[in-house]
């Protein structure tokens, strides 16, 4: 359960921990532009912020926010060589950017 007067860096930390827990068993189709749960779900940015933020409580924002880092900096499937990872990278960028466009 979340504690409602935690510091905004400590909300912070703890909704990457649920990020990545969460996430540790997902893959990304970035053609459809959707993360792929372990039990088949295909659900897209903010569908994935708010799976987790329902389950964990942590504030949407923060959860959100981590899903995009996790799709920038920590997803990388195994097996693409170096031309396929560069692709995967453009596409997730462009996802990520047209995604944030939609924040505002």
């Amino acid at each position: 359960m979340v504690n409602a007067y935690a510091p905004q860096g400590q909300l912070s930390e703890q909704a990457l921990y649920e990020v990545m827990d969460s996430l540790e068993k997902c893959s990304v189709n970035p053609q459809d532009r959707v993360i792929i749960w372990d039990d088949g779900s295909r659900l897209t940015i903010a569908q994935t912020a708010r799976r987790i933020h329902v389950l964990s409580k942590l504030p949407l924002p923060q959860v959100e926010s981590h899903v995009v880092g996790w799709l920038e900096m920590n997803y990388v499937p195994e097996g693409l060589n170096e031309q396929q990872m560069e692709l995967l990278e453009s596409m997730v960028d462009e996802w990520i950017s047209d995604h944030q466009k939609s924040w505002r």
